[in-house]
């Protein structure tokens, strides 16, 4: 871990603060600690506890609309005429 420059958290003040290694040409982008942890929970959902996974679908699938009664047709089982 290194420590920043003044100059260095001032530039932290934009949304996506990202960061250039002109020795491999990479671009970094730099995250507070708080902020990697809840994107880990969501890429490493294996990290989450099963409760808490589901809450997180159920929360996901609300915010896409699954509660809409119109959506209720892809809960019914089709049966062959």
């Amino acid at each position: 871990m290194f420590e920043l420059t003044e100059q260095q958290r001032q530039d932290l003040n934009t949304d996506l603060p990202r960061v250039f290694d002109p020795r491999t040409k990479k671009i970094y982008v730099l995250v507070s600690a708080e902020e990697y942890e809840r994107m880990q929970a969501l890429l490493a959902p294996e990290r989450l506890p099963r409760t808490e996974q589901q809450a997180m679908l159920h929360a996901a699938g609300l915010r896409a609309g699954w509660d809409d009664p119109e959506m209720e047709i892809y809960d019914r089982e089709e049966t062959a005429t």
